[in-house]
């Protein structure tokens, strides 16, 4: 069990100061949305990690992660995705999370890379995603494999865990659901999302890092809330994930895949062929790790951090 007041106070003295030290600054996207991103540059380092938040999340969230980064040879990049985080919505209700393509994302990845990560004139670049974050980095990858050197997928959200249904039936019930006039109306179950109790949640085992996202930084960040997805996200998240699977095989730089070994909001089979069909893939379970890998109870985000930061250390010696 984590020790809270620890955690608390590394947090506020500790983690905070780092976070706000970062340079914060905005580009247009795809259809002229306002994408906005943090950067921390390290000089005389060895390339650049470009972090990409899974659904519904900020670089926010992340701020923890990016102190515990600090000794790496490299910078550090973050954006919010369309629709998500700081970054601008992409309809009027803006609680509802939506995209109109798949890879609207993906596009606007490459104009980060293109106008504000590469102005750093940094000799590698490395990409670390999780779940969508990571569907999002391995779709890049494929289709532009020679931009990173190396990436990192947490708990990738090829398939939604939605029971023993499988995939295609669910990538069908998404075209009837994304029928016209209904593509931007929530989906199945969706709407209002009501925030489940520490003890209902299924993202995380550490309560002071759950509750210090779940219980503070949101209620009281209008900025960042959100509610549930539309018919149009699900399809083409869906699609997308199924396609990064049968692509894998185009990606030719070392992964390392994060699994969690109680996700309840992805598919472990998914991730498993996805491994299989990359030709150099390396997974690994963690046991015990829900969903959020990241924010998970000290014992297991410590380790995933460790395999991160010696994967990454690996890449950058390797050149």
């Amino acid at each position: 069990m984590d020790n809270e007041q620890t955690f608390r106070s590394k947090y506020e003295t500790q983690v905070l100061p780092f976070y706000r030290n970062g340079r914060y600054g905005e580009f247009s996207g795809v259809g002229g949305v306002k994408i906005r991103y943090v950067t921390f540059t390290k000089k005389n380092g060895s390339g650049a990690l470009v972090v990409l938040p899974g659904k519904s999340e900020t670089y926010l969230k992340y701020a923890e992660f990016f102190y515990d980064l600090q000794e790496l040879p490299l910078s550090l990049y973050s954006m919010d995705h369309r629709g998500m985080g700081f970054s601008e919505r992409m309809l009027p209700d803006r609680l509802k999370m939506h995209v109109e393509h798949f890879d609207d994302y993906l596009q606007d990845v490459k104009t980060f890379l293109d106008t504000v990560v590469k102005a750093g004139e940094h000799e590698r670049l490395f990409v670390l995603g999780h779940s969508t974050g990571s569907l999002i980095a391995a779709l890049y990858l494929e289709n532009h494999p020679e931009e990173f050197r190396a990436a990192v997928l947490c708990s990738p959200l090829f398939e939604l865990n939605t029971g023993p249904a499988p995939g295609f039936v669910l990538r069908a019930l998404a075209r009837l659901l994304d029928r016209p006039g209904r593509h931007e109306e929530y989906s199945l179950g969706q709407k209002n999302i009501e925030r489940l109790p520490f003890e209902k949640n299924t993202i995380s085992h550490s309560y002071p890092r759950w509750s210090l996202w779940e219980q503070e930084i949101i209620p009281t960040t209008e900025a960042i809330q959100f509610g549930g997805v539309t018919n149009r996200w699900i399809r083409e998240s869906l699609t997308a994930g199924h396609r990064a699977v049968r692509g894998a095989e185009q990606i030719k730089v070392p992964l390392l895949l994060l699994q969690a070994e109680q996700d309840g909001l992805t598919k472990a089979g998914a991730q498993d062929r996805f491994c299989r069909r990359a030709p150099l893939c390396r997974k690994i379970l963690m046991r015990g790790a829900r969903h959020e890998i990241l924010i998970e109870r000290e014992d297991i985000r410590a380790a995933a951090v460790a395999h991160i930061k010696s994967f990454l250390n690996e890449q950058v010696r390797n050149g």
